[in-house]
């Protein structure tokens, strides 16, 4: 039986892996135009998984400024995505690929070049 608090503790989890992986691909787009800072700190945020202390201790500055410059930055990543569109358009390409593919079936050639535009 699921329990309300269950469900929502799962719901929760599962917003946070998708925040995760979101923030993950704008970082891998967009990455080159943050400061070096911000980058850093967005980077051994999500994609190492330490906490603002820690990443606070490895730069020798305060909590907060951690919180600041992944702040910062995640709000850059979204305008530079809001103004070019990387993302979604690179997830719309992968979702058109996966569909051709499921149509293609067992036609091996076609598939091959396919994965060549990957």
């Amino acid at each position: 039986m699921n329990y309300p608090a269950e469900k929502n503790k799962s719901t929760s989890q599962d917003s946070l892996i998708l925040k995760k992986v979101e923030a993950a691909m704008l970082l891998d787009a967009y990455g080159a135009l943050l400061t070096e800072r911000q980058r850093q700190c967005l980077s051994l945020f999500y994609e190492e998984d330490l906490s603002l202390s820690e990443i606070g201790e490895a730069f020798a500055i305060s909590r907060q400024a951690v919180h600041d410059a992944i702040r910062h930055g995640e709000a850059q990543l979204h305008e530079y995505e809001a103004a070019l569109h990387l993302v979604a358009k690179e997830n719309q390409r992968q979702q058109i690929i996966h569909q051709l593919q499921q149509l293609i079936g067992d036609q091996q050639e076609a598939v091959k070049l396919l994965q060549q535009l990957l």
